[in-house]
């Protein structure tokens, strides 16, 4: 398994999306739903990761702050502006910020895009109605996380198959102590083997991705679980353990 940080930055770096304003409806094209990305914008949130130690024996919540700032722009090879996003990790006391991996955001009339490490997501489509569904993860390759994580299940290594379907079109949500009058849930995968784990002598696996937007703000909440549970060998020689990560991000301020 390789560097958690590395892994913290580059999971919680593919879900980002900053601030938007939409029109009345949430059904419209690009123009309608978001206000331009500007240099100089940015958004706080608090970074919860759940990681398995000592062969998934032991796990533990460690806590952070995320800013990402809007730190500037260019017009790419397809002729649409594209948008440079920089990651700035914290404690949670806000007392230094530590510059991470950038990441690049593209809105088209159709969808909009991020871009991280050559891995390429289709966070949101429009028109934005409620049952709606488009294939988000249709760029990634097969088994995106090989580098961090030796997954078996199938929704862990075929995540271009996912389907996002936006849910609670235009309802209050609650984050970080704050009510947003208008959301809207995109949800991504619900999936789980042997969840809770009652049988520890069986395989295991759950796969969970969920965010909430917020109109004039962005992304306001989101929640997500790729783990996965390997039995004991039957002669004894290893414990059953945990593979994977469980991460949760609640936006704090932005401006």
């Amino acid at each position: 398994m390789k560097n958690r940080t590395s892994l913290l930055l580059l999971i919680a770096l593919v879900v980002t999306i900053f601030s938007c304003k939409k029109s009345t409806s949430f059904s419209g094209n690009a123009a309608d739903y978001f206000i331009p990305l500007q240099v100089g914008k940015y958004a706080i949130y608090r970074l919860d990761s759940l990681n398995f130690y000592f062969y998934g024996q032991l796990d533990t919540t460690t806590s952070y702050w995320a800013k990402d700032s809007v730190e500037s722009s260019y017009i790419d090879a397809s002729g649409q502006t594209a948008w440079l996003v920089t990651r700035y990790m914290s404690d949670t006391l806000g007392s230094f910020w530590t510059p991470g991996q950038t990441y690049i955001v593209n809105s088209t009339s159709r969808n909009l895009q991020m871009t991280e490490d050559n891995l390429r997501f289709i966070k949101l489509s429009y028109p934005v109605e409620e049952g709606s569904s488009w294939n988000g993860n249709a760029y990634l390759p097969y088994n995106p996380y090989q580098d961090f994580f030796d997954y078996s299940d199938d929704s862990h290594l075929n995540l271009d198959n996912w389907t996002y379907t936006y849910q609670n079109v235009n309802k209050p949500y609650t984050a970080g102590g704050i009510t947003y009058d208008s959301t809207v849930t995109v949800m991504q995968a619900n999936d789980s083997i042997n969840v809770p784990i009652l049988d520890p002598n069986s395989f295991a696996s759950r796969t969970y991705w969920s965010e909430t937007y917020a109109r004039h703000t962005g992304l306001v909440s989101r929640h997500t679980e790729m783990w996965e549970y390997q039995p004991p060998t039957p002669d004894g020689t290893q414990q059953g353990y945990k593979i994977g990560f469980q991460l949760t991000m609640t936006l704090l301020s932005h401006n």
